[in-house]
């Protein structure tokens, strides 16, 4: 598998795309990163990657760079035995998907990782940002976007085919975002390097030193409080930006205490030096800053905009604040800093989202998925690496594994539950998996569970149960999608089932069965039933229902299927119009 990424600059392959480039590199495969050269090339190509200059790519707006961007791109893709190019970024993505099938290049995939323009924005940039994404999106084979407001906002409009889109979130390196990992020393040694003592408290921001992050009002609030507070800035210029900082608002800033530390590396360090994190940005896809503040157990201020949505929730990891409000942002700093159980409260729910959440090893198996998906799908057999047979090892879930199966369900695409997000989900799992009530399988092959199969004694009472002992924070997840009537009414018909009178007296219902993309097609489901079948008549159950949607063709095969191949005793069959999650 030969592969492409394509973005505007090389510092976006090294720290927005490296896993996925590095991913296919490990599988045997051959990574080409195409962009415009710059200083982070050749630490890119010590890893193994091909790096090919895209010498008039720029960052800035400029139609004749961008047009001679893409005839290189055209020429380049011409004599480089490419198998799937991947775009990135706004531009390359709109020029990339067109110039990479003009081309030849068997798949083309693009990831989103945040619409150019959203709904807040003035009618003439929606336009043509959606009509440029529209068109480009009639050339990719696969849609991948980081946001789920962006799934929901293409789907609104049919930006692209909705079989093309998929949710692939976005996450960091867990093991080196880490407090335990980093440790105390880097906290003491900046603190000195930055003159700060012990007394004061370190507020920090990392981006690149433009308006659209907020920097403006970042630094209008923080006179707006006292001493103890100090702002340390990690960060490049981006001078071809046309809101690059002004050379006397930094100077005026850094008079006033801003520490501007430049581009910096060791940002797991610095993150160990800050008390609180902020993020006062006007546009965001997914910022992946933000996820490694919230790892490294930090508490987070950021703008109430797509993205910081993603990683901030009001009370449980921090707050969200107005866009270009420094009141409100020098208010929430204020609050936090000025309570220390606050701030390590706030902390710990962001290490724990992190934990749930943002492991970018998911999202690198997600985009691996989608190139073989894609492969299989329009029979390019010799693309798809067979995978390697491994004894799976079928045992009972674990705690830690709920975050895993809430995303192997949110797949699950005619559902309901999916639709309620993969938070909901994982504390939902959390709750099967701990209940004396429910018998939850995973197929294990040593690496990471690829599938799994949970049943209950009795759903409606499950749901009684997860109501009384999660209902306020599963609320609390919910609120931004309680607006929906039509959300409110599945979620009342949901926790409703089981109220009704049994026809038929069952002793077990299967809640949900769910596998990997990767191990569709490979008996794994089957495989699933089978175990979940032996563990009935290991409890001497008779009747086990089944309860799937009426439009999911899938489910209700492998059903018809389980009924000729199993031995049970008896069983039932409830083809229910109940917005079921199996």
């Amino acid at each position: 598998m030969r592969v492409a990424h394509l973005t505007t600059v090389d510092m976006s392959l090294r720290f927005l795309v490296f896993p996925q480039l590095a991913a296919v590199i490990e599988q045997g495969g051959t990574s080409y990163g195409i962009s415009a050269p710059g200083p982070w090339v050749e630490e890119i190509e010590d890893s193994g990657v091909i790096h090919l200059p895209l010498t008039s790519s720029t960052r800035g707006m400029n139609i004749g760079a961008d047009l001679a961007a893409a005839r290189q791109l055209y020429r380049i893709l011409k004599k480089t035995p490419v198998d799937i190019l991947h775009t990135h970024n706004p531009k390359p993505g709109i020029y990339g998907r067109i110039v990479g099938k003009l081309a030849g290049v068997p798949i083309v995939v693009n990831t989103i990782h945040g619409l150019y323009a959203t709904e807040d924005d003035r009618l003439a940039k929606r336009l043509i940002v959606y009509m440029l994404e529209a068109i480009a999106a009639r050339f990719s084979d696969a849609e991948l976007a980081q946001n789920i407001e962006d799934v929901e906002l293409m789907s609104k409009y049919r930006i692209t085919v909705p079989s093309k889109m998929k949710l692939l979130g976005n996450g960091v390196d867990l093991t080196r975002f880490d407090p335990e990992t980093v440790g105390e020393a880097p906290r003491t040694r900046l603190l000195a390097e930055w003159e700060v003592g012990d007394d004061q408290i370190v507020v920090g921001i990392v981006g690149r030193l433009v308006a659209e992050k907020g920097y403006p009002e970042l630094f209008e609030a923080m006179e707006q409080l006292d001493d103890r507070y100090v702002l340390v800035v990690a960060g490049p210029d981006d001078p071809s930006k046309d809101d690059a900082l002004p050379r006397d608002m930094i100077e005026r800033a850094e008079a006033n205490g801003v520490r501007f530390l430049g581009m910096r590396d060791d940002v797991d360090e610095l993150y160990s030096a800050l008390d609180i994190f902020v993020l006062p940005s006007h546009r965001e896809g997914f910022p992946r800053a933000a996820m490694e503040a919230a790892a490294m157990r930090l508490p987070i201020v950021a703008t109430d905009i797509r993205g910081c949505r993603q990683v901030v929730t009001d009370d449980l990891n921090g707050y969200l604040v107005p866009v270009i409000n420094p009141q409100a942002l020098a208010t929430s700093i204020s609050r936090i800093g000025d309570d220390p159980s606050l701030m390590a409260r706030l902390g710990e729910g962001s290490f724990d989202r992190s934990r749930e959440e943002f492991d970018e090893r998911r999202v690198v198996e997600i985009v691996m998925d989608t190139y073989r998906r894609v492969a299989r799908e329009k029979g390019l057999s010799e693309l798809v690496t067979p995978l390697p047979d491994k004894e799976l090892d079928i045992r009972p879930a674990t705690a830690d594994e709920a975050s895993v199966l809430a995303g192997l369900h949110a797949e699950i695409r005619t559902g309901f539950l999916p639709r309620l997000g993969s938070r909901f989900l994982t504390r939902l799992y959390r709750a099967l998996i701990a209940w004396p009530g429910a018998d939850v399988l995973v197929a294990h092959d040593g690496a990471a569970p690829l599938g799994f199969v949970a049943s209950v004694d009795d759903t409606g009472r499950f749901y009684k149960h997860f109501l009384r002992r999660h209902g306020l924070p599963a609320v609390f997840l919910l609120l931004p999608k309680l607006v929906r009537p039509s959300i409110l009414r599945r979620i009342w018909e949901t926790f409703q089932y089981g109220t009704e009178t049994q026809t038929v007296e069952v002793e077990a219902e299967l809640f949900a069965i769910a596998t990997s993309t990767e191990s569709r097609g490979r008996g794994l489901g089957a495989t699933l039933l089978e175990a979940a079948v032996e563990r009935y008549r290991e409890r001497g159950l008779d009747r086990v229902q089944v309860v799937v949607s009426t439009d999911n063709a899938a489910s209700l095969a492998a059903h018809r299927r389980d009924r000729k191949s199993t031995r049970l005793n008896s069983s039932h069959t409830d083809i229910s119009r109940m917005p079921s999650s199996a």
